[in-house]
């Protein structure tokens, strides 16, 4: 594969893009490169002032369509229906670009206001519902791409009906186990919708990418899981060895916008074990291609939500 960089995203003029954690780090970077080459991106922001500060930001780069802010907070079931509402409205329908970047890692537990841990809210639920509730957009335009940001964490990760159950109730909570969890279920939610799209003849694809190891607010974050005389070390080495956020970055840009990305690929950083480097195609594990884990999956975040996936 080449070596891809911000300059070679196609033409997005024309295009518009949802981009959700879009008001810091990988979010905010994609968005800029997006506008900065033609898209009108709407920025999903869950914090009013971090928006106005990001939506500056991603003006100034836009050489397009003006940029927009959506509300969003992915862990309000609320905020996500009216969130989808306003982007059907403010697209009349037509929507090219889905980029379910945002989430958290490993935080202290907690329970959202619908009463889900708040990993599983954020990376999993709200995004799922956000892509279900946009489908109509979606499938409006012919070549539209949902991406999934999922991580290298998920390898490791294995569930069933029973601990997805117990993990969004919060039961015996461990952070990081729960997030590798998290981004298992988004590449089995990417692989879901994309065998929709195949099983129903529809010219949108579904992909997903991971950043490696970035050094953005996410980790740093995630890093206040850990032991308190451990924080220090992990959060130099997160300084020290993560990846600048503009070559973190390139992956998620890589499955957003090159043309010869197919659907169901999963893209990642090239070197060291896919954790630096510019876009490659990146390894994912046999559970994440796991078609009836995938189905259960759908069919719990339906019940607990409310909302019919479509798939």
């Amino acid at each position: 594969m080449r070596q891809f960089r911000d300059g070679d995203v196609p033409d997005q003029t024309g295009r518009t893009a949802v981009v959700t954690g879009a008001t810091g780090g990988l979010g905010l970077r994609v968005s800029e490169v997006l506008a900065a080459h033609g898209a009108r991106v709407l920025l999903g922001s869950r914090n009013p002032d971090r928006g106005a500060k990001a939506l500056q930001a991603v003006a100034a780069a836009a050489t397009g369509a003006a940029p927009e802010l959506v509300a969003l907070d992915l862990a309000s079931l609320d905020s996500v229906r009216a969130a989808a509402a306003r982007v059907r409205a403010l697209t009349g329908d037509r929507l090219d670009l889905l980029v379910n970047n945002a989430g958290v890692m490993a935080p202290p537990l907690t329970l959202t206001v619908d009463g889900f841990e708040s990993q599983w809210a954020t990376n999993v639920l709200g995004p799922a519902v956000l892509s279900w509730l946009l489908l109509p957009a979606i499938e409006a335009v012919p070549g539209s791409r949902v991406v999934f940001v999922s991580s290298t964490a998920h390898s490791s990760a294995r569930f069933d009906e029973s601990l997805l159950r117990a993990d969004v109730r919060g039961d015996n909570y461990r952070g990081f186990e729960i997030y590798e969890r998290t981004k298992l279920a988004d590449l089995l939610l990417s692989h879901d919708l994309e065998s929709y799209f195949l099983r129903t003849g529809s010219a949108s694809l579904s992909v997903a990418a991971h950043p490696g190891f970035t050094s953005t607010g996410i980790v740093r974050a995630g890093f206040a899981g850990l032991p308190v005389v451990l924080r220090p070390i992990a959060n130099w080495g997160g300084s020290a060895l993560g990846q600048p956020v503009a070559i973190g970055a390139l992956p998620i840009l890589y499955a957003a916008t090159a043309a010869e990305v197919a659907g169901d690929d999963y893209f990642g950083p090239r070197g060291l074990g896919g954790l630096r480097g510019y876009p490659a195609r990146a390894k994912r594990s046999r559970e994440s291609l796991n078609d009836d884990l995938g189905r259960t999956l759908v069919r719990v975040i339906e019940e607990l939500t409310g909302v019919v996936s479509g798939t």
